[in-house]
């Protein structure tokens, strides 16, 4: 039964299902992949109840080696990320109680069990990253305390009376704090309003310094590429990272824009989004503006390095699209990055 489910290709099982719907598709028309077959996709992925391990490392596949017209990606892309939030839940509370209670499994879901090299993932598209966290992590109230009930063996009433002394003191330390400052703001009005004007300056300045852009050195070119697939491969991994709340950029970044500048100027047909990216520190609305303006300040550079404008546009995501977890700082300085993806390819 699994062959017919799985191809082998390069040593790694991929969903054969998939495969097939996206080699018929292409060998009917040379056209892009249409929103019509991205449809039959995503019924394909979620007719078995889940999204599994080897269903993300298909999609990965399918979209680095297909060409999905801009509409068709985007709905893939939508569609997975809806869907994977509505059963995340349910998932976590399987893995709680799979060690009291076994239940039978659809053949999608005996998917599951194939092992995948972790490093796979880390250049997953953003919907991968975030379905594949909630599968693996169960972040909900009710999950975190039945751990900490069997953890430390506290009765539902014992936990229960403990929380009522919690609230009872942190009322009582705000009430306290609300006392002192009545006093502190009534003595100091006037002192207060005096400064207004200054204290407002002295914020735009700090907003304007973190938007400040960095002046890039002229990069080396790292790599030739001898065809355009390849090319199409390196732009969609590429990342460039940030530093928090700036737009100073890593060591590389020099390099890495011209690079990139030297596979679009080679291959002229090629249309990529700049996408700008920030960790979930600070404001959502603020780090909207920033992760725009990190994606506008890469998109200069590859105009300043040659590129025609023609063949990019640019986007911000702000916190919303992060590819690791934002409770680590290794995961944050990932989340905070530009990277790139390949729109469409116009024929010659």
């Amino acid at each position: 039964m699994a062959e017919s489910y799985y191809r082998t290709i390069s040593g790694k099982q991929y969903d054969n299902e998939l495969l097939e719907i996206a080699e018929k598709a292409t060998k009917r028309s040379k056209a892009p992949i249409g929103k019509n077959v991205a449809k039959t996709l995503f019924d394909a992925i979620k007719d078995g109840g889940d999204y599994t391990d080897v269903e993300k490392r298909t999609v990965k596949y399918i979209r680095d080696n297909f060409q999905f017209s801009p509409e068709a990606d985007e709905y893939l892309r939508s569609e997975i990320r809806k869907w994977a939030a509505k059963i995340s839940v349910p998932a976590a509370k399987k893995k709680s109680q799979s060690k009291s209670s076994t239940k039978s499994k659809s053949s999608r879901t005996q998917k599951t069990s194939i092992n995948v090299d972790e490093s796979e993932s880390s250049y997953m598209e953003i919907y991968d990253a975030r379905e594949e966290s909630s599968y693996e992590v169960a972040p909900t109230p009710e999950y975190n305390e039945l751990v900490a009930l069997n953890k430390f063996q506290i009765t539902p009433k014992q936990n229960q009376f403990g929380k009522y002394i919690l609230i009872g003191l942190i009322v009582l330390f705000f009430l306290v704090l609300i006392f002192f400052g009545v006093r502190s703001c009534n003595r100091n009005t006037q002192s207060n309003i005096s400064n207004q004007g200054s204290e407002s300056s002295q914020s735009q300045e700090m907003n304007s310094r973190s938007l400040e852009r960095v002046n890039l050195q002229t990069g080396n070119v790292s790599s030739q590429f001898d065809s355009q697939s390849k090319a199409i491969r390196y732009i969609n991994d590429l990342q460039i990272r940030f530093i928090k709340q700036s737009m100073a950029t890593e060591d590389l970044a020099a390099d890495k824009i011209a690079t990139l500048a030297e596979a679009l100027k080679t291959y002229p047909s090629i249309k990529v989004r700049v996408k700008g990216h920030t960790c979930f520190i600070g404001e959502m609305d603020e780090n909207k503006i920033l992760s725009d303006e990190r994606a506008k300040f890469i998109y200069d550079e590859l105009i300043k390095n040659g590129v025609n404008q023609s063949q990019l546009d640019y986007r911000g995501f702000g916190e919303t699209a992060e590819i690791d977890t934002n409770q680590t700082e290794s995961g944050r300085i990932k989340n905070r990055r530009v990277d790139f993806t390949v729109l469409s390819v116009n024929p010659k």
